[in-house]
């Protein structure tokens, strides 16, 4: 039974708490997944000078410069111009990508008490893990 009755959906319910943050708290909004036509337009304008989302119901959420927007997706097709014009772009290709080297690099940043745990956890479970997922 469809009642056209407005509900806030994961990006919208991300929106309202980022926004009520200080401007002290950088907050990254995360989006995973194909960008989607019917939605990354009405994006655009939280993507550029403006900061602001109108949500199809008329409500207006505005972003603070404290808070960023990232797209993870494995392809553009359906971004148009507009907003790829408002994105800097990072293209990483799983050939490129070393994931040891970046694991260590990682490591090497944490307190140097936990670097040496961290190397044995990393090779102990996580390298075999991701084996196990992707080998």
């Amino acid at each position: 039974h469809d009642t056209r009755e407005w509900f806030d959906g994961v990006l919208t319910a991300s929106a309202r708490q980022v926004i009520k943050e200080d401007m002290e708290t950088h907050s990254w909004v995360i989006c995973d997944g194909d960008i989607d036509p019917e939605w990354v337009e009405s994006l655009n304008s939280v993507l550029d000078d403006n900061r602001l989302l109108t949500m199809p119901n008329g409500e207006r959420l505005q972003f603070g410069t404290n808070v960023n927007f990232v797209f993870e997706t494995d392809h553009l097709r359906f971004a148009s111009p507009a907003t790829i014009s408002r994105m800097g772009m990072i293209f990483l290709s799983e050939e490129d990508v070393d994931i040891k080297r970046l694991i260590d690099t990682w490591i090497r940043g944490q307190p140097e008490h936990m670097q040496s745990k961290l190397e044995s956890w990393s090779d102990l479970v996580f390298y075999k893990a991701l084996d196990l997922i992707y080998g």
